[in-house]
C-alpha cells in the first residue's frame, strides 16, 4: 500500500487535500451548534469522517447482541473538544456500567 502511495501524482494529491479543507469545513460548521454528537459505531462512515478532519471520538460498550457479541457507541466531538467529548462519554459509561460488563466465555471453545 505504501509503494502504491508513491504513485499518486501530485496533483491528484493536492486536489484530495482540497477537498478535505472543505470537508474540515463543512463539519465544524456542523458542530457550530452542538458540542458532541452521539453515533452509532462502526455504521457508515462516521470513523472515515473523523479522520480525515480530525474530529476527536470515543468508543464505549453499550452492551451486547443476541448471541453476545460486544457492541458500541460512538462519541464525536468539535474540533480540539476532547475535553467535552471525553466527559460526555464518561458521564455514560458511569451512567450505565456497560464497560463492567464481559462476554459470556464458552466452555471448550
Amino acid at each position: 500500500m505504501l509503494r502504491q502511495a508513491r504513485t499518486i501524482p501530485a496533483v491528484e494529491y493536492l486536489q484530495a487535500n482540497r477537498v478535505r479543507t472543505l470537508l474540515m469545513h463543512e463539519m465544524a460548521r456542523a458542530f457550530a451548534e452542538v458540542d458532541v454528537v452521539v453515533a452509532p459505531s462502526f455504521t457508515g462512515d462516521t470513523l472515515l469522517l473523523t479522520n480525515l478532519t480530525g474530529h476527536p471520538a470515543v468508543v464505549v460498550p453499550d452492551g451486547f447482541t443476541a448471541n453476545g457479541t460486544p457492541t458500541s457507541i460512538t462519541f464525536l466531538g468539535r474540533l480540539y473538544g476532547e475535553a467535552e467529548t471525553l466527559a460526555v462519554a464518561r458521564a455514560y459509561q458511569e451512567a450505565t456500567g456497560f464497560h463492567l460488563r464481559h462476554q459470556a466465555l464458552r466452555a471448550g471453545g
